[in-house]
């Protein structure tokens, strides 16, 4: 693909999509990071960052933007279960004990910044339609912006798109590790 554009194309600009961006640009790839949404944009979803993801938001260089966005440190949690109450704290990551509840609006847009100040392209607002193929393999992207459609090559597309992904539909990815939701969280403001 020495006609390519771009190194890697990264589909989904959230919490997957743009660290992977940035790292790869960190390293001198040509990376072009896309997005359906424009930041900052709230999406639903648990936000607490334990002290695994945090400690790799240190090493990014990071941690004095995640907590310059204003959540208190999380340094002890508590399971209430009505006759007895589990109270506990985590132990430190890396040097990390903390863990942070930053809005996703905040979040994502910092991951993003990140990105961008590390080289990569971002283009927000940018629907991807679809993939491009060239000699049995992914070549690259098509897609709308601003009501345009455009077209973009890279040798790796990567899909941090989400749950539901594109990009697994197309290239026929195979669910592994799955499991049923058992669960819900619910959270307000």
């Amino acid at each position: 693909m020495g006609g390519s554009k771009y190194d890697v194309i990264v589909i989904g600009a959230r919490c997957a999509g743009s660290p992977t961006a940035m790292l790869l640009a960190r390293r001198g790839y040509r990376v072009l990071l896309l997005d359906r949404r424009r930041f900052p944009s709230d999406t639903v979803s648990s936000h607490l960052m334990q002290q695994q993801g945090v400690a790799l938001i240190k090493q990014w260089g990071l941690l004095k933007r995640l907590v310059g966005l204003g959540a208190p440190p999380v340094r002890s949690t508590s399971l209430n279960f009505g006759p007895f109450v589990i109270r506990g704290s985590a132990l430190p990551m890396n040097g990390v004990a903390e863990a942070y509840a930053t809005r996703r609006t905040l979040l994502d847009e910092m991951l993003v910044d990140a990105a961008v100040e590390s080289g990569a392209e971002v283009r927000e607002g940018f629907t991807v339609e679809g993939l491009t193929f060239e000699d049995g393999g992914v070549a690259g992207v098509r897609g709308r912006l601003n009501d345009q459609e455009v077209m973009e090559s890279a040798a790796i597309v990567v899909g941090a798109e989400g749950q539901a992904s594109m990009f697994a539909r197309e290239v026929c990815s195979l669910d592994y590790e799955g499991f049923s939701t058992q669960q819900a969280t619910y959270v307000s403001y």
